[in-house]
């Protein structure tokens, strides 16, 4: 166990709640003389107790802790000031607890528990091929065509003699042959698009569950020995 009697000194400071065995609060620390500092307890701290440092087992950030139970510090000699038991025959600088330490034993337990941990694994989930059929639609356009019409032109003339009877101009006439323009259609196949194959990797999230154990540590006391877990603290 620690020895906190020079140490001590530097470490408790006025206002630091002081502790048993079982971490009940005796009260609060106070002023430090000598090998010794005082203690004020009870209500409104009208109770004092001169606590040796070499009673100091353990010092947090703000907190001491004394070897001994508080309902036995009556039995400790505490109440009275460090001369006044050297008068009666008492040491001011030593205490044992019949309670025992609260140092560590050297015995110590590891608890364990299970983590998940998950890792990924490429796996193939299927494949794509491509290729062409043949689709057939039907599609409409608009061709623009032209075509010969024949019109009667008609000229007024100065009246004058005709060349010939007329019984002799019956089957006189005039021919003019007529066009249009006919639409044809041919068909010619062109490239309208390439098409190409890719992968690219998307990101997402998966929730996966599994369970797991650990260990907790189980406590089996037997008769009056007290127990305190630092972990409640």
């Amino acid at each position: 166990m620690q020895n906190f009697r020079s140490s001590g000194r530097d470490q408790v400071h006025e206002g630091m709640d002081v502790l048993d065995l079982n971490g009940e609060k005796i009260g609060k620390a106070g002023e430090t003389l000598g090998s010794y500092f005082n203690v004020d307890a009870g209500f409104l701290g009208m109770k004092e107790y001169y606590v040796p440092f070499d009673a100091v087992t353990e010092i947090q950030e703000n907190a001491v802790y004394v070897n001994a139970y508080k309902g036995d510090l009556g039995d400790t000699g505490w109440d009275r000031k460090p001369e006044e038991r050297v008068g009666q025959g008492q040491s001011d600088t030593t205490y044992t607890s019949t309670a025992g330490s609260r140092g560590q034993t050297g015995d110590r337990m590891q608890l364990r528990e299970e983590e998940l941990r998950a890792r990924t694994t490429p796996v193939e989930t299927g494949r794509v091929s491509v290729g062409k059929e043949v689709v057939e639609e039907q599609r409409t356009m608009e061709v623009p065509v032209s075509r010969e019409e024949v019109y009667v032109d008609r000229k007024p003339v100065e009246r004058r003699p005709a060349d010939t009877p007329i019984g002799d101009s019956q089957r006189e006439s005039i021919q003019v042959p007529v066009r249009e323009e006919q639409v044809q259609v041919e068909k010619q196949p062109v490239v309208y698009e390439e098409v190409g194959l890719g992968k690219k990797v998307t990101q997402d999230t998966e929730q996966v569950s599994e369970t797991v154990r650990r260990e907790e540590l189980r406590t089996d006391k037997k008769g009056d020995a007290p127990l305190r877990d630092d972990r409640s603290r």
